[in-house]
């Protein structure tokens, strides 16, 4: 297995109650397409949709649904290969805030495996700090944490930091944007994510706003690896091949001998006949038997 990877990402925020989404570089069919975004009205009740094409993952408002925050994923298909831009919309809002990653390497069919979503009503601390109940499956995962929050008094557009988390897992923020009107009202949406190769329950996860917000929701997510399965292999059923026989049972047949040149070996020698052997002659001499 390898880790789910952030390749890249787009984000942008507006005024108004839709933002538009620059395509993340170099999308490929089977990547995962994770967004996210935080819409804000200061003075009603608002709500959002989920973009079209993308599958609701987790959604959360405040108690007076001044602030909205939502998550959604797709896989992406050859259209988005060729896709410039994603629009997020929302009924009412003044403010939008999103992001889209593009992530390889997650697992096809059970990209998000778990998320949890964490409210905090006049929170009155810089300090977020929510208990998670979040245990990945696989060994490798992709953990994301996406905050956003909103108050109708902030000095200056609010920013988010200090991500943390129970285990600890090294954070990268993909996304920190915020917006502040005359009437010092604002709201904020920031994206994290980190790589984890446990499979630990996590405890705890948080993050610090550079001011204080009177509501804040926070999501924490999981990117799974493919993971690891035994299954059993289909043998396909093959049918003996049978060689024909040359002949009839019970008759006597005949082999046919191929034509072989033959292999004349280079003769070596005079050709001479050697000399014949004879017995030596005996002696002339005759041996007597002398007497006693």
């Amino acid at each position: 297995m390898a880790l789910p990877v952030v390749e890249s990402t787009s984000s942008n925020s507006s005024t108004t109650s839709s933002v538009v989404i620059t395509a993340p570089t170099g999308i490929q069919v089977g990547d995962l397409l994770l967004g996210s975004f935080t819409s804000f009205v200061s003075d009603r009740a608002q709500g959002a949709a989920t973009p079209s094409g993308f599958t609701l993952i987790a959604s959360g408002n405040t108690s007076n649904t001044r602030a909205t925050i939502r998550t959604f994923f797709k896989v992406a298909v050859s259209a988005d290969t060729t896709e410039t831009n994603y629009t997020y919309t929302s009924t009412d809002a003044t403010n939008m805030y999103g992001s889209l990653m593009r992530i390889s390497g997650a697992a096809v069919g059970n990209e998000i495996t778990v998320s949890e979503v964490d409210t905090l009503d006049n929170n009155g601390s810089t300090t977020i700090n929510n208990t998670g109940t979040t245990t990945p499956p696989t060994g490798e995962s992709l953990v994301v944490i996406v905050a956003g929050g909103y108050d109708f008094n902030i000095n200056s557009v609010v920013t988010t930091s200090a991500y943390s988390s129970t285990p600890t897992v090294t954070w990268t923020e993909r996304m920190d944007a915020g917006s502040r009107d005359g009437r010092s009202d604002g709201a904020s949406h920031a994206v994290a994510t980190a790589p984890y190769t446990g499979t630990s329950e996590f405890t705890a996860y948080g993050y610090q706003t550079s001011e204080v917000f009177e509501d804040v929701i926070s999501i924490l997510l999981v990117v799974s690896s493919p993971q690891g399965a035994t299954g059993t292999n289909a043998l396909l059923a093959v049918s003996p091949t049978h060689l024909p026989q040359a002949g009839a049972a019970g008759t006597t047949g005949t082999n046919t001998l191929h034509a072989v040149s033959p292999t004349m070996f280079a003769q070596s020698g005079n050709g001479q006949r050697g000399t014949p052997w004879t017995n030596p002659d005996k002696p002339a001499t005759n041996w007597n038997n002398l007497p006693k």
